[in-house]
């Protein structure tokens, strides 16, 4: 191609283009100069237009070669070869890389966070994602240019990934959601259906919903610190224990302070549904709140919690 070529100045190459692309497109290549040095080219350019398609053809790939150059030069030049990965949310990462060759996908994963690293790795399947592991620990045995090369490989296809998109699916956390908002008799039936029917949704919504069972059954230790919260009105707490049997009730009463045991009096006489049912849903309002705060973690209350004598 350099020999073709020696015969040409830069100015000529530049003409040569110019008749090759066409005179709008040529204007984004040469905008920098001036109008005059513009027209002397258009000049030259119609001097050389016929010229054998060989010379168009090494011209085209001079420049090419000159600009592929300068774009990987820019990349080389970049501290952060993999920067790219971090503007990607977990879904196109996993997008990205889960049919990728074993090795990039280990480089790749490397240069994220833990937390960002392991939600990828967790959606793998267990035997690709022990071979990944695996490969982490010998990364250091890539060279330097297969590092950048891979680099640019991932980021020319992260072009192909689609944009992150704002979506559920749905599972255990959006069931219990929609079993908040229903009646306690109507959220108990579905619970109760779900433990037929699907064992597994069960034990997911589980981990997400409680009701007010959840609440009568806490552990000695949790129960004792809720009912002493000094916000308990004892007018609500008698409304909601209405029904229970006397033997549960006093147990409850036993975790107020002495001062509210003596104020304790129990509701006689009928009372609708709805002012118990609105009674149970205030302390269980309040009961959630220990865990939205991250103050409790449900997994105590269903007896999955790691007990240490």
């Amino acid at each position: 191609m350099s020999t073709i070529l020696e015969g040409f100045s830069g100015f000529d190459k530049a003409a040569i283009l110019l008749h090759i692309f066409g005179d709008s497109l040529a204007m984004t290549l040469f905008k920098t100069i001036s109008e005059s040095d513009m027209m002397k080219l258009r000049i030259r350019s119609r001097e050389l237009q016929n010229i054998s398609p060989t010379l168009k053809k090494a011209v085209m790939e001079e420049y090419y070669f000159k600009m592929m150059s300068e774009k990987y030069r820019d990349k080389e030049e970049a501290d952060d070869l993999f920067g790219f990965l971090r503007g990607l949310d977990e879904e196109q990462l996993y997008c990205l890389l889960a049919k990728e060759e074993i090795r990039m996908t280990a480089l790749a994963l490397d240069q994220l966070t833990q937390e960002s690293r392991m939600s990828v790795l967790n959606k793998m399947d267990p035997i690709r994602k022990n071979k990944i592991v695996v490969q982490i620990g010998s990364l250091k045995d890539i060279p330097l240019e297969a590092v950048i090369s891979m680099a640019r490989e991932l980021e020319e296809k992260v072009s192909f990934i689609p944009g992150p998109k704002e979506f559920t699916r749905g599972g255990g956390k959006s069931v219990a959601t929609i079993l908040g908002e229903m009646s306690e008799d109507e959220a108990n039936q579905y619970m109760e259906q779900l433990k037929v029917d699907n064992p597994e949704l069960y034990d997911e919504v589980k981990k997400h919903f409680l009701s007010y069972e959840d609440l009568m059954a806490l552990p000695d230790s949790m129960a004792s610190v809720f009912w002493m919260n000094p916000d308990i009105d004892l007018e609500v707490m008698a409304k909601a224990l209405k029904g229970f049997e006397e033997e549960i009730v006093n147990k409850i009463v036993e975790y107020l302070p002495s001062k509210k045991q003596a104020m304790y009096t129990p509701v006689d006489g009928p009372m609708s549904k709805r002012e118990v049912d609105s009674a149970r849903g205030e302390l269980l309002g309040m009961l959630k709140v220990k865990f939205s705060s991250g103050e409790w973690n449900i997994e105590d209350v269903l007896g999955g919690g790691e007990m240490i004598d």
